[in-house]
């Protein structure tokens, strides 16, 4: 069985979603607010790895 892969315009989202959760984590005043804004991240991304 093929697996399918995203199209560009899905793929352009899906990093358009990882640069907001990134430039969410900058914002933060707090290292403890910016490090639980990238462990969400972090695991949002490995979530999608895992397919």
């Amino acid at each position: 069985m093929e697996e399918m892969g995203m199209t560009d315009l899905q793929f352009k989202s899906w990093l358009k979603q990882v640069i907001r959760g990134l430039e969410g984590a900058k914002e933060e005043s707090t290292k403890e607010g910016t490090d639980k804004k990238l462990d969400a991240l972090l695991k949002d991304l490995k979530e999608d790895l895992q397919g």
